[in-house]
């Protein structure tokens, strides 16, 4: 290894980006949503249940599909929280890391 004070730099200085996007992540929020809006979930960059927001037209569909359009809702939502964390994370460390090395939760 050539540097390894530059490679220890380097570490400290993506920890601290990292340490910062996952703050903003933290505090974001995302929605998902069931049959084209009749349910809807958000939670939080963290991937807590924030809130839900159900029509009343929803309600005619009796409780076992409303119980499936609330868990829809929730997937979505999470999923998008999921996707946006790969994408900041995942984005921080590109190039930095050696080959074959990946991160849990970072892609």
């Amino acid at each position: 290894m050539k540097n390894p004070g530059g490679l220890v730099k380097g570490l400290a200085e993506m920890q601290k980006r990292m340490n910062a996007a996952q703050e903003k992540l933290a505090e974001a929020q995302f929605e998902g949503a069931a049959a084209g809006g009749l349910v809807k979930a958000t939670v939080s960059g963290k991937g807590e249940f924030k809130r839900l927001e159900i029509s009343p037209a929803a309600m005619d569909e009796g409780p076992d599909m409303l119980s499936d359009l609330i868990v829809v809702a929730y997937n979505d939502a999470f999923s998008k929280k999921e996707a946006e964390a790969k994408k900041v994370l995942g984005g921080l460390t590109s190039g930095l890391l050696p080959l074959g090395i990946k991160l849990p939760g970072v892609g």
